[in-house]
């Protein structure tokens, strides 16, 4: 009874709190956890949203995947016939830019265990710290991504990163860091994390989560090797699956089957995802995604994806899977200048997806399509016909599960439009990258605004 009067008055008291005060309890002692046990209902309390498929700022309610999808290029926002979606991200900046304090209340959590748990040398207490470390994470490479331009790894000391809050400090105003020292930041909680190695599951941030969201920091950051080299411990424990094994995972509404690592709603009853899912119907798939399978039904992913009307019949959910770890390889091997590794990882999984398919080689690559949204890479060179197979081939293995828009953030945030009603709806190089909240800004004259959003 005393842990859960304790629990009630915390979040009572953190949901008054302005953005700016996220960080401090220390002069209201009463209501700090003491125990464990106590410490741990901060976390869980995070942990059940995701198991509810609640949770939409870090890690990603259903809903919040299906917006972002709507932000991008698949799904064909000129053919729009229900308005349950964004036209385009622009119908949706205020809702993103709240996010920035919802994300810093997480964070305002894990820095109450990290900083204030006793208890730090027991098994319990050692798990309870790796969760809030990769919990933390999780929110900074979230904020990174979503609050920051893309990174560019030659001048990442000269760009705008987020805030970094990792002790109490109610008075404090923090600025924003350079762009190096949150990565810096997030992946020093990830190694922390690590080192505790947790891997008690019913957690969902073990270890092996950690390990798959280093991998994918170091993507962010252009650290090719560094990626390539986590990515490849990740997938070596846990394989790629294919055929119907693979088709289950990918379809299942609330188990977490194969190589999923994490995911969201396994907690739900089947049908929860039902509305969501009638979401999607409003809006078909573009043809010049649904081309991208050029062997149809051979490719498993054409079978499920969407209907003969091009309407999406893929399950919605939030996850992490390790398929993205090999598309991290056969790219970061890419970047690093070594062919053979990139084609091989290419290759290893388009023969998990794809009946009887042909390997490709060098001299075999479909060209670049000139009329591709993305001409670029990360690095902001011209797609070779290697690097434009290994995102076409990212694009379709992860569709629907939130990563096209940072795939188009992240190679040259091309500017975009669509047609609704008669109005052009124009997807602006800015937009890309998110507001600091207004209030926010306000309160604290060392929160700079981000391009674009001076006016807001």
């Amino acid at each position: 009874m005393r842990k859960s009067s304790l629990y009630i008055i915390i979040s009572l008291l953190f949901c008054n709190l302005s953005c700016t005060e996220y960080l401090d309890v220390k002069n209201k002692g009463e209501v700090i956890p003491e125990t464990a046990e106590e410490f741990s209902a901060l976390l869980h309390r995070h942990l059940y949203s995701i198991d509810g498929a609640g949770e939409y700022a870090f890690f990603g309610a259903p809903s919040t995947a299906a917006s972002y999808e709507a932000y991008t290029d698949n799904w064909d926002a000129d053919l729009t016939t229900k308005l349950d979606l964004p036209i385009y991200v622009g119908s949706d900046i205020s809702s993103l830019s709240f996010r920035f304090k919802s994300l810093y209340e997480v964070i305002r959590d894990c820095n109450i265990v990290i900083g204030e748990l006793k208890e730090r040398d027991t098994e319990f207490g050692k798990k309870l710290l790796a969760t809030a470390h990769t919990i933390r994470a999780v929110c900074y490479y979230t904020l990174m991504r979503n609050y920051c331009e893309p990174y560019d790894k030659s001048n990442a000391t000269e760009m705008l990163g987020v805030p970094i809050v990792k002790e109490f400090d109610m008075e404090g105003k923090p600025e924003r860091s350079d762009l190096k020292e949150t990565a810096d930041f997030i992946v020093e909680d990830l190694k922390q994390a690590i080192s505790l190695n947790q891997t008690d599951e019913h957690y969902r941030f073990y270890v092996d989560v950690s390990k798959a969201y280093l991998a994918r920091v170091y993507f962010w950051m252009q650290e090719w090797a560094l990626a390539a080299s986590m990515a490849k411990e990740v997938l070596d424990k846990y394989p790629l699956i294919s055929g119907e094994a693979y088709k289950e995972m990918i379809q299942s509404e609330v188990k977490q089957l194969g190589n999923v690592l994490i995911r969201s709603g396994i907690s739900k009853s089947e049908g929860y995802v039902y509305t969501d899912m009638q979401k999607t119907k409003g809006r078909p798939l573009s043809l010049e995604f649904v081309n991208l399978f050029v062997e149809k039904e051979r490719d498993i992913r054409y079978t499920f994806s969407f209907n003969t009307e091009f309407v999406n019949t893929k399950m919605l959910k939030t996850s992490l899977r390790t398929a993205e770890m090999c598309l991290i390889m056969a790219e970061s091997y890419v970047h690093s200048g070594d062919t053979e590794n990139g084609l091989k990882y290419l290759n290893h999984l388009r023969e998990n997806r794809i009946t009887g398919y042909t390997p490709y080689t060098e001299s075999n690559l479909p060209a670049v399509d000139p009329a591709a949204l993305v001409q670029v890479d990360a690095e902001g060179k011209p797609l070779t016909p290697l690097m434009a197979a290994i995102l076409n081939e990212r694009r379709k293995e992860l569709y629907l599960e939130g990563d096209r828009w940072y795939e188009l953030k992240r190679n040259g945030r091309p500017e975009r439009w669509c047609g609704h009603s008669g109005v052009k709806y124009v997807t602006a190089k800015f937009l890309y990258t998110f507001p600091i909240p207004k209030e926010d800004i306000a309160l604290n004259s060392g929160l700079i605004q981000n391009p674009g959003y001076e006016t807001y």
